[in-house]
């Protein structure tokens, strides 16, 4: 009976990830202001803190993701679950895209645009998982 405590596993990892990923971002954005005004080697600092928490969570977001799919036997669900699905890939994604450009860009503008991308799509995913486990 190691299924449910499989199962059990995989799904605490991807809630896991999914606060680090989405519930930083909030966080972090929340934070931001603040920061700046202690200067921008502590924005920098701390938002180069984060990355080092948020990427590898987003790896495992993907990674338990494609596992929590596979666990699926696809000729018992629905087509609009696989469509929401293919949504939920794809929405997270663009957050994963969105949050790369956020961190390269170098306009303010940039900068604020691609996160605002990531962390409405980020929540968007959230989301989606939410519906898709219910």
């Amino acid at each position: 009976m190691l299924t449910p405590a499989i199962e059990g596993i995989r799904l605490t990892l991807h809630v896991l990830a999914a606060a680090i990923w989405v519930g930083g971002q909030l966080t972090l954005g929340g934070l931001v202001p603040s920061l700046r005004r202690l200067g921008s080697e502590a924005t920098a600092a701390v938002t180069k803190a984060f990355g080092r928490l948020a990427w590898p969570a987003y790896a495992v977001l993907l990674i338990t993701g494609l596992w929590n799919y596979s666990s699926f036997n696809m000729n018992k669900v629905s087509l609009a679950w696989k469509i929401v699905v293919g949504i939920k890939i794809t929405v997270a994604l663009l957050a994963g895209v969105a949050a790369y450009l956020h961190q390269r860009a170098k306009s303010k503008a940039g900068i604020a645009a691609w996160g605002g991308i990531s962390g409405i799509t980020s929540v968007a995913a959230l989301a989606l998982g939410v519906f898709l486990a219910g």
